[in-house]
């Protein structure tokens, strides 16, 4: 094994010029930003900026209970579930009243029609 050691100087000091290392590219327009808006070089405190790099993007858990909570995954997760539950219903009723169930299909499908014609009624 080789040791790269000599090498972990100059390309961190290459990564924070923007000089090619692109392992991580949130981080380092977090800090090139943070950087420029620093007055002066003094001014500048990186372990301020990693605490406020670190609020902002924080960890993946975060942005999926985000995700999870918005109304869009609410939506789609309760068709999911109706989805899978109305087949599963489906496949077992129809398999021994298929004419009940072709019946009901029937009366939704026409009912959804009615609601999509209405509708379109309203909106001219």
């Amino acid at each position: 094994m080789q040791d790269f050691a000599y090498l972990f100087r100059d390309s961190v000091a290459a990564w924070l010029q923007g000089r090619g290392d692109s392992r991580f590219q949130r981080y380092g327009r977090h800090y090139r930003s943070d950087r420029q808006t620093a007055s002066s070089p003094e001014e500048f405190d990186l372990e301020r900026s990693n605490v406020r790099f670190a609020q902002r993007f924080g960890s993946g858990r975060r942005q999926f209970v985000a995700v999870s909570k918005s109304k869009a995954f609410g939506a789609l997760a309760t068709f999911l579930i109706l989805l899978w539950g109305g087949a599963a219903l489906l496949s077992s009723v129809g398999a021994t009243q298929p004419v009940a169930v072709a019946a009901v299909l029937a009366v939704v499908f026409v009912a959804l029609r009615a609601k999509n014609f209405r509708a379109r009624g309203q909106k001219r």
